[in-house]
């Protein structure tokens, strides 16, 4: 199972944080397909965050983390992200940009008929 910290922009432009605790790995499908896209294709900032109760742990992060996606509902922009933890700091940083993971699946899903 690989978790990933979710940082969003609600399309009513409040921001939070929390957790996807299941299958975040885009090639996993099961984020993008039962999350991201449903998500995107919202423009109501209560059913946004319905939508994100149902799949997330919120107002958390999680420091075993593999991912990190940010996502912004206003622009309806996700880009994806390694995470970093620091246990002696206590603190998270962004890693690596690895968007084109996401985008190739993406496209990947599009092409199927």
């Amino acid at each position: 199972m690989t978790r990933s910290n979710l940082h969003i922009k609600l399309s009513n432009g409040k921001s939070l944080i929390c957790v996807a605790d299941s299958s975040s790995a885009p090639e996993q499908g099961y984020i993008v397909e039962q999350l991201l896209l449903p998500l995107l294709s919202l423009d109501n900032s209560e059913q946004e965050l319905a939508l994100l109760s149902e799949h997330c742990t919120m107002d958390e992060r999680r420091a075993n983390a593999t991912y990190r996606y940010t996502i912004d509902l206003t622009t309806k922009e996700v880009r994806f992200f390694e995470e970093h933890y620091d246990y002696t700091k206590d603190t998270f940083r962004l890693g690596k940009d690895i968007t084109e993971r996401y985008c190739n699946y993406i496209k990947t899903i599009s092409q199927q008929p």
